[in-house]
């Protein structure tokens, strides 16, 4: 598939056509590995959905989504919104997906938008390595780097394929040239979009929001060198919340810097920041995972 095919893929992916009053439909996922959905299927489409239902001025400007059932890949997905609140300056969706008529629930998504507004700024301090941060073109793309990896990390349905983002990683425990240490800091790398994307911030955003699920979780089960898919682990996603703080653009690198809260009790809390190369943050993030790891992980 052409880099040109596979943007266009994924905007196919987190796209949605209505299909009633506040009801669109989005295609369904493919085998990614495992009999489940890519939890950035969920959000992007979801985010997709209650865009549609905002005026085009208004920016989601925070996301707050469950992880409630595992889909069937190869099922269109149903998004039902409500339109709990519009007033002058906010405006509030929640979004209810599932898949087949009368399917249960898999996934719900409250969504806030804004208008644009003026007022005092105060800039976040970007990550303290961020002016010797490796350039993206100086290393291997994300095709190259799996490519070089016997074992692969991830099953291979996942790990070598092209969904239209340009991944340059920076640091992750799969990343040989990270070196001593790799991957203790989080999984850290560059992106943008592999193919011009169209200056639409409503699609931008939902691709954003789609990507936000790629590696974010994976950080609290890396302290452990292992993956979703190491046998012996039981890796769900549980929740996620995102925030956008300022306008960006795909078609330019963004260094995403992510890193693993807390782990305990079954449970693992990762959080991540998007910069701009100018070094401004704008995004955040922040996702719970359920982590079950096995004796020899553990030691045991």
């Amino acid at each position: 598939m052409s880099t040109v095919d596979a943007v266009a893929d994924l905007i196919a992916t987190v796209s949605v056509e209505p299909d009633g009053p506040d009801r669109f439909v989005g295609r369904g996922s493919r085998n990614d590995g495992v009999d489940a959905t890519f939890g950035g299927h969920f959000l992007g489409q979801a985010v997709s959905a209650a865009q549609a239902t905002v005026e085009p001025e208004r920016r989601l400007h925070s996301l707050h989504a469950y992880f409630l059932r595992g889909g069937r890949p190869g099922l269109p997905y149903i998004h039902q919104v409500e339109r709990v609140r519009d007033g002058r300056s906010f405006g509030t969706r929640r979004v209810t997906t599932s898949q087949g008529e009368g399917g249960a629930t898999q996934f719900e998504l409250m969504a806030s938008f804004a208008v644009e507004e003026g007022g005092p700024s105060l800039a976040a301090e970007p990550p303290p390595d961020f002016a010797r941060l490796p350039r993206p073109d100086s290393l291997p793309t994300h095709a190259e780097l799996m490519a070089g990896l016997d074992p692969l990390p991830l099953p291979s349905e996942w790990a070598l394929r092209d969904y239209g983002l340009d991944l340059r990683t920076v640091e992750a425990p799969w990343r040989p040239a990270s070196g001593p240490g790799a991957g203790t800091r989080g999984i850290r790398l560059w992106l943008r979009s592999a193919a011009p994307l169209p200056a639409d911030h409503h699609l931008q955003t939902a691709i954003l929001a789609y990507q936000s699920d790629e590696s974010l979780a994976d950080n609290v089960a890396a302290p452990w060198g292992a993956t979703w898919g190491s046998e012996g682990v039981v890796f769900v996603s549980l929740d996620h919340a995102m925030w956008f703080h300022r306008p960006f653009d795909l078609n330019q690198w963004h260094f995403l810097d992510q890193r693993a809260v807390t782990v305990g009790h079954g449970r693992g809390l990762a959080t991540a920041t998007v910069w701009n190369e100018a070094g401004e943050l704008v995004a955040s993030a922040t996702q719970e995972a359920l982590l079950r790891l096995g004796n020899e992980f553990l030691g045991g």
